[in-house]
């Protein structure tokens, strides 16, 4: 008997460790609400703040959550918060881009940049495109964010017609 609690303790402290182990790390991102704020923090040099910036804008049109209506996006971004996309396949709304995101930091000398959003339910933080919270930022821009956010974001395929930013689902292309 004295065998069989002992398995059954070992057991339940490999399942603990185990699950967790399964949250996910963090890495130390930049993030900027402006190429200005960028090199006002001084950390990066003012051609990689304007080049990052650049490439998270030209992302932006690809990754951003898409509505089919104008009040779809409001909902989850605010008045006048959204504008229409035209395209030759119809048009859609995206919400505008309120800052960008450069990562990973450290770990690696490509640097990932893209865009980032603030919805209404939460104005006082930024979003990835996937709807994933960025941690609180410091002044410098530093700031902490899953590490499945650090890599290049996914094009999105497919307009959502329900709300909910960042609980929806949607169609990436591989």
């Amino acid at each position: 008997m004295k065998r069989s609690i002992t398995f059954k303790m070992a057991i339940l402290g490999a399942s603990a460790l185990t699950l967790g182990s399964c949250g996910e790390s963090n890495e130390e991102v930049l993030t900027y609400d402006s190429v200005e704020a960028c090199i006002g923090a001084g950390i990066q040099d003012e051609s990689t703040c304007r080049a990052e910036f650049d490439k998270a804008k030209t992302l932006h049109e690809e990754v951003a959550p898409r509505y089919q209506t104008s009040s779809s996006c409001y909902g989850d971004f605010g008045y006048d918060r959204c504008y229409r996309q035209q395209t030759s396949a119809g048009s859609f709304w995206l919400p505008f881009m309120v800052g960008y995101m450069l990562a990973p930091r450290i770990s690696s000398a490509a640097i990932y940049s893209q865009p980032l959003y603030r919805p209404s339910s939460d104005p006082s933080r930024f979003y990835t495109s996937g709807g994933v919270g960025v941690s609180t930022v410091s002044r410098d821009g530093r700031a902490q964010v899953a590490k499945s956010q650090v890599s290049q974001p996914r094009a999105r395929t497919r307009t959502v017609a329900r709300g909910g930013f960042g609980a929806r689902s949607t169609s990436s292309a591989s």
